[in-house]
């Protein structure tokens, strides 16, 4: 495991060392800290956009790692230490703490640290550092335990898209989720485990279900039905997020294909994490996909969320392009609860916008909410884009929906999601 330590000299050594001697580090720091009454820390950081650079410009990730822990090196104190553990993940140890508010006032300088460009051959590249943050005695008892909980943290900060996030004592059963869902959530995969459900989305003007969205379902013996947001939590946080899309998306196309072999022609959508739509072999999984069901691609739409894209707007409009470039439709999820303009939706190649369920449901009672939807309504069309209400819970919703120009709406009032073969009975009974 290649490291890097700050050493009293305050320059930066490179040499190897095992994860058991950051562990027995932290045990004895643990130990030290239990009887003088301070606090030890873990930060766990993440180079969040490392491998898109290698992928876009060639430049290796052990280059941008090498170029990362100097400038980690220059904003940490003279006792604290770091260990790379991977090409793109970093844990700084910060031992003898006077409060617990200093891990967060080292990760606002780690932060700072890396918000001048680094210059790489010919290039000023930027890396956004994401930072999950434990620390002892809060969070954690042991080194195990510190490092489980700041790797955690660092899985939480990534799926809330922010831009570091501290484990509290009430995340352990959120903690006991990640930690003892993985192994069911890689062999529910392996072993097609997991569900699909379809809600459908029905056009407005004719009442005819044009296409439907696919949802993700998994129930435990022991657990019950696990909610969909904790299970893409545990597959963000484990690696396991770029399989279990791929999974979703080719039971979707699947079961497109047997809807078709049936006479039933449906469009379907699948929902794209912000963590996939980064993915530089997005568009390859994609393709293959369509290819192996032969599955038009103008049939399918991928919803993404407004706030998928801040964060790096230049690539996440190259991997948009590409996306475009199979023929496939681009719909945009939650439209209203993020960064929403029309800057927004001029600059990205867009299909759809979905109208959070938020501003739906309560439109009726609430004139605020009204206006959005009306002003995201005619805000699509403008722009020649479709538009879909989320959330019409009844039949006043929808009729309100429709006068204003609503093309698709989902919800209650019209149907839950349903199984595949749910489905093809409502269907059937909603010619």
């Amino acid at each position: 495991m290649a490291t890097a330590l700050r050493g009293q000299d305050e320059t930066l050594v490179s040499q190897e060392l095992p994860r058991t001697a950051l562990k027995t580090a932290l045990n004895n720091a643990i130990g030290h800290a239990r009887m003088a009454q301070r606090v030890v820390a873990v930060l766990i950081v993440v180079l969040a956009r490392s491998d898109r650079l290698d992928t876009m410009l060639g430049i290796p990730t052990r280059q941008l790692m090498q170029h990362a822990l100097r400038r980690i090196a220059g904003a940490l104190r003279r006792d604290d230490r770091f260990v790379q553990l991977s090409d793109e993940k970093i844990c700084v140890f910060l031992p003898n703490l006077r409060s617990d508010a200093l891990p967060l006032l080292a990760a606002g300088k780690i932060q700072q640290a890396f918000e001048t460009p680094f210059k790489v051959d010919d290039n000023l590249v930027t890396v956004r550092p994401v930072i999950g943050i434990a620390t002892f005695p809060a969070a954690a008892e042991s080194a195990d335990e510190l490092l489980v909980h700041a790797d955690i943290a660092e899985g939480i900060a990534r799926s809330r898209d922010i831009l570091h996030y501290v484990f509290h004592a009430d995340n352990r059963r959120a903690a006991d989720t990640y930690t003892g869902l993985t192994t069911e959530l890689r062999e529910a995969i392996r072993t097609n485990q997991l569900e699909v459900h379809y809600q459908p989305k029905v056009e407005l003007k004719s009442g005819r279900c044009r296409s439907v969205e696919a949802l993700l379902r998994w129930t435990l013996p022991d657990h019950g039905a696990i909610p969909p947001p904790v299970v893409v939590r545990v597959a963000e946080g484990n690696g396991l997020i770029g399989a279990l899309t791929e999974w979703v998306l080719n039971t979707t196309l699947r079961h497109q294909s047997e809807w078709k072999q049936a006479g039933i022609m449906l469009d379907v959508a699948v929902n794209l994490s912000t963590i996939t739509l980064g993915d530089a072999e997005l568009p390859g999984v994609i393709s293959h996909a369509l290819g192996t069901w032969q599955a038009e691609p103008s049939r399918l739409t991928l919803e993404i969320t407004e706030d998928a894209t801040i964060n790096d707007v230049d690539y996440s409009l190259a991997i948009m392009n590409q996306l475009k470039k199979l023929g496939v439709k681009l719909s945009v999820d939650d439209f209203g609860t993020g960064y929403s303009s029309l800057s927004y939706v001029k600059r990205f190649p867009l299909d759809e916008l979905k109208i959070d369920k938020l501003f739906v449901q309560h439109m009726r009672d609430n004139k605020s909410d009204q206006r959005i939807v009306r002003s995201v309504i005619d805000l699509a069309h403008t722009f020649d884009l479709s538009v879909v209400a989320e959330g019409a819970e009844d039949e006043a919703t929808l009729k309100e929906l429709k006068r204003m120009g609503c093309d698709l709406a989902q919800g209650y009032a019209l149907s839950p999601a349903l199984p595949s073969a749910a489905l093809l009975d409502w269907l059937k009974r909603h010619k």
